[in-house]
């Protein structure tokens, strides 16, 4: 009986398009495993998944130093969000928002969306209730939260939240009959060097489905 490599030079000589089919199988899927080896994931306990890839920095000026367009002054609309830390000012609004989990349990939810002046960057919040929301609710604290400012472009995220230091959630206002949620957030966040920074006057009006 040949052996495999007698048969694979049998091949070679008479189907050279069998050289093609081994690169197809055994040399692509590597640098396909590569290219995804990049991606880092956001996962809520059945929140949509974000897929962030890392290629090139954004400038500052839609990262660290807050953006211009976002003014403090301004009345917070639905679907909006809004913090201020260093001298920056911050905001945007949501591309998703809702509860996570059974309808009949309400006690997580969690909003998302790009900031004012980059699409690439934003905001992600997931808040955990110390009680069903299945009524109206008011001046609420939330038993925790995790808060993330991404950078689809960066290795890191901007800013994010560790257990280890305080991020309090109050919940302003919850109207039950149109699933509208008004609060307040602060508190100490990470950046990607280690060094913290300390988010104030954050604030968010959103619709969860």
């Amino acid at each position: 009986m040949a052996s495999f490599g007698n048969l694979a030079v049998g091949l070679f000589m008479q189907r050279p398009r069998f050289i093609y089919l081994l690169l197809l199988v055994f040399v692509l899927p590597v640098f396909w495993l590569q290219d995804t080896g990049c991606a880092k994931d956001y996962s809520f306990e059945g929140a949509n998944t974000l897929h962030l890839f890392d290629t090139v920095q954004l400038p500052p000026s839609a990262t660290v130093e807050g953006c211009a367009l976002c003014n403090p002054a301004n009345t917070l609309q639905l679907g909006d969000w809004r913090f201020k830390t260093g001298n920056g000012n911050f905001c945007g609004g949501t591309d998703n928002a809702g509860f996570i989990g059974s309808y009949n349990v309400n006690r997580t939810f969690t909003f998302f969306g790009p900031s004012a002046c980059s699409i690439d960057t934003g905001i992600v919040m997931t808040v955990y209730l110390p009680v069903s929301f299945n009524e109206d609710k008011y001046n609420v604290i939330a038993s925790g939260a995790a808060f993330y400012y991404y950078d689809h472009f960066g290795v890191q995220d901007i800013y994010i939240s560790q257990p280890a230091k305080p991020f309090s959630v109050l919940i302003q206002q919850y109207i039950h009959s149109t699933q509208v949620v008004t609060g307040t957030f602060e508190g100490t966040v990470f950046k990607p060097n280690g060094d913290t920074a300390y988010i104030r006057e954050g604030r968010f009006k959103v619709k969860l489905h």
